[in-house]
Parts: C-alpha cells; structure tokens; sequence
C-alpha cells in the first residue's frame, strides 16, 4: 500500500466511525445539528445572513457508507456558511508595500502539505476590500478552481479572490480540525470532483459544495478522532521516508535491470543463435533493394552516402551471422512528410487521433499524416540525454507527427521494432548536439551503427524483451 492510500484509508475508517470507539454519554449529532440551523435561523432573523434555497432531503441512495446511530449525515450548506470571495480589478490599483495593509491571501500562499496559511506575499489597500472578501483567523478556505476542492484554515486576517469559496459559522457543529479532516476525506473529495464543471479548468462554486454532503459525528468524538488521526500521520510520515526509498532503490534496480537486458540482447547473449537462420547480410541485401526501389520510385528521398565502418567504432563482438551497419542506411526516411502544427491549432481542432513528439503522444487533433506502425526517433530534448522515457518508439494508429521526432519505415515492423530496442539499449551522447538544447540530427542519427542479426533471430530477441520487461514491470 502507498503512503497515500495509507493517508486515505485511515480518513476514511475516520469517517466512517471506526477509527475510535463510540461513547454512549457523548451528545448526539442530531443536537449539534439543531443548534446549527437555530443559529442560522437568528442570522437571518438580524440581517447577518441572506436566506438561501432550502436544500434537498438526502436520499438513502446518497449515503455511500453505513455510520453509527449517534452520528448524522447532512448537507454541507446546512452546517456552515459558504461565500465566495472577491477580486478587485485592476488588482495592480489595489496591491501596497505599506505593512500595515490587507493580506491578500492567493493560492501561490499555499503549502500543499500544509493545512494552515500563515502569510501572504502581497497586501491589498482597505478600498480594496469593497471589492474583495474579508476572511479571518479560523475560518476555511476551499480553493474552487485549478486544484479545487483543497482545503486550507487561515492563521491571519485578510481577504480573498474569487478563486476562494470561505467556510465560516461551523463551530457549532464541528471541530475545526475534524472539519478539514472531512473535507480533505476521499468521499467528499469524489463529490466535489463530481460536481465540479469545466473541461480545461474544473471549477466548484458555492452552490456545489452547499450540496454536498458530509457526515457529522458527536463533537466528543470528533476530538478524539482528530487526536487519533494526528497520531497516525507522523507513522505513515515515517513510512512515506521508507517506501520512497525502497521506491527509489526499486526503480534503479528495474532501470539497471532492463539496461543489463537490452545490453545481452543486443550483443546476442539473450537468445540462441540458430546455424539455419539465413544471415543478416541477406537480410541487408533485401533492404538495399527494396530502399533503392522506393527511391526509384519517388516514395523517399536518396541520402548522402554514409562512411565506412572502421574496426575501431564497433563497440562489441557479434556473432558470424549478424552484420554492423550504420542506421541510414536501412531505415526509410520519412521526415519529409512531417507538418509541425501550432499549440493554438490544435486546441481548435476535434480530439480524434493522436498527435506525436518527441517522446510520445502530446494531444489529439483531427486529421492525420501517418496510418502504418512506424518507428519514431526524439530529435531534439533534454529526454535524449537523460533517458527518462524512450527516444525511440513504434508510433501505431492514425497520427500526426510534428519535427521534434524523426520518421522511419522499414522492410517490416518486425525489424523497426528491433531497431527501437537497439536504439533505446545505446548511449546515443555522442551523436547528440549541444547540452542546453540537445539535439539529434538526421546526419549524426545516420551514422549510428546498428548491430543486425538475421532477421528470424530479432523475432527470438523481441519477444523474449517484451516477455522480460512484462515480467519486471508487473513483479
């Protein structure tokens, strides 16, 4: 189990009251919740407090969880009083050095792993209040935009925008520190993700959390839940150091182990050689045709010729079957039918088939060059040095490339598959341009030498590969 699910199993048994015992003396929640809605009937009654919607009666249906008879479930807008908060425009007007102004609290003021804020970079002048909302010491804020749903309590004064829903007037029902357990807990935190609207930036609004609802244990309990709760979290703190060091240590052990595969494959240590595989000079042989056919007829362009081969660049010894060659030489060059298609051009466009860069899938649009398996090779990127996703890669569907990947057919998707483990089993650094920007021209990506065995032995090396990797991603 991760950290996390640990974090959110325990509010989960917290809120579902199994994390302490219950207490028989304790004052039930249906007091608590009586003591809420008088006092929200005398804000009303003085003016304190607008009248709203009467919320609806939760349904049987709702309650995703079974609680215990001394608890109660209520909507949230029932409990405690929900505002949004205010910008005044333009805010540079209203932004002061003076020490003494108005905290503007914004979300940049956040600690994530904090449940308080306790300072603000920037103050706001008093007329800026007119316009904005005041908050104060104790009250929640609940961000409704970007990470929406966060729940923080405020240790200053100060005012809000309106990328702030306040929470206020909750005390009669609820423990402060219970509160922010609740609301942090993944039952509420699904409805808020439910509720939530928007398709590029998901957006709460204070009608969408009145809704929600929220359970609601004797305030006894409530205390002693919350002293339960902070007396686990410093535990799976503690095991959070550990899994992610044994995360850490996990994950360079499966990097080095699938180099070390990659490496043995690719030096014809991984599979048995076979005497009656035809050898890979055949193989070359057909590819050379088959490139000098496509030329020919005018489906891809002649490339310059490329160096010979020296003893000295072969990094290892082969078999007798297998065959050096550099890569321009038997991979077809596609680059030319690449199109680079604007950020602001694709979010115009219907999100149907895939759109490639260098190191995968970047976004969907609506129309496509490619409909083959193809191999694609990153040109350009940090990624081309530090390895943390493949350079090299079989792109399938329908899709569009931009020219931040190179593009190449071959004589079948079995060699270009082979190709992509080569690639991805060799330090490429020294074909790579520049440290700042790298970058992997077709000239240098042409030299690269590539060892070929025959091509029935690549079908031994690639399903073992994929049979091995399979095995130590899922251990």
């Amino acid at each position: 189990m991760t950290p996390e699910q640990l974090r959110t199993s325990i509010l989960q048994y917290a809120m579902e009251g199994k994390l302490v015992k219950q207490d028989s003396n304790d004052e039930p929640a249906s007091e608590l919740v009586k003591r809420s809605q008088d006092k929200k009937i005398e804000l009303i009654k003085n003016g304190e407090l607008k009248k709203s919607k009467k919320l609806p009666v939760i349904t049987d249906g709702e309650k995703p969880f079974n609680i215990p008879d001394n608890w109660a479930w209520s909507r949230l807008g029932d409990l405690f009083t929900i505002l949004r908060g205010g910008s005044p425009r333009p805010i540079k007007s209203f932004l002061t050095n003076d020490e003494n102004g108005i905290n503007w609290i914004k979300i940049g003021d956040t600690d994530p792993n904090s449940k308080y804020i306790t300072k603000t970079e920037e103050k706001i002048i008093p007329e800026g209040l007119k316009k904005s909302r005041a908050v104060h010491i104790g009250d929640f804020v609940l961000s409704n935009s970007m990470s929406f749903g966060r729940p923080y309590i405020l240790k200053i004064n100060g005012a809000v925008h309106d990328g702030w829903l306040i929470i206020s007037d909750y005390d009669q029902v609820f423990n402060k520190d219970f509160l922010y357990y609740l609301l942090l807990s993944s039952f509420v935190k699904k409805q808020f993700s439910i509720a939530a609207t928007g398709s590029t930036v998901k957006n709460l609004n204070r009608e969408r959390v009145a809704n929600t609802i929220g359970v609601i244990p004797p305030l006894e309990e409530q205390k002693r839940i919350v002293a339960k709760i902070e007396k686990l979290m410093p535990l799976v703190d503690e095991y959070a150091e550990s899994y992610n060091r044994l995360q850490k240590i996990d994950n360079e052990f499966e990097d080095k182990l699938k180099q070390s595969v990659l490496q043995y494959a690719m030096e014809g240590k991984l599979v048995k050689q076979n005497l009656s595989d035809e050898p890979a000079s055949e193989l070359i042989k057909k590819i050379e045709n088959e490139k000098a056919e496509l030329i020919k007829e005018g489906k891809i362009k002649k490339s310059k010729k490329l160096p010979a081969i020296t003893d000295d660049e072969k990094p290892f010894d082969i078999s007798d079957s297998w065959e050096w060659v550099r890569l321009g030489s038997i991979l077809y060059n596609l680059d030319g039918k690449r199109v680079p298609v604007s950020v602001s051009e694709r979010n115009k466009k219907a999100k149907v088939y895939d759109y490639y860069g260098a190191s995968g899938v970047i976004d969907k649009i609506d129309n496509y060059i490619f409909s083959k398996p193809l191999l694609l090779i990153s040109e350009d990127g940090a990624n081309l040095l530090a390895r943390r996703t493949p350079i090299a890669f079989i792109a399938t569907g329908k899709y569009w490339v931009n020219n931040h990947a190179h593009v190449f057919d071959g004589i079948n998707l079995l060699f270009l598959k082979y190709i992509s483990i080569f690639i991805e089993s060799i330090d490429v650094s020294k074909y790579v341009t520049g440290t700042a920007q790298p970058k992997l021209n077709q000239q240098n990506l042409n030299k690269i030498l590539v060892a070929v065995p025959p091509l029935e032995e690549q079908k031994r090396i690639v399903a073992k590969i994929e049979k091995i990797m399979n095995s130590i991603n899922n251990h």
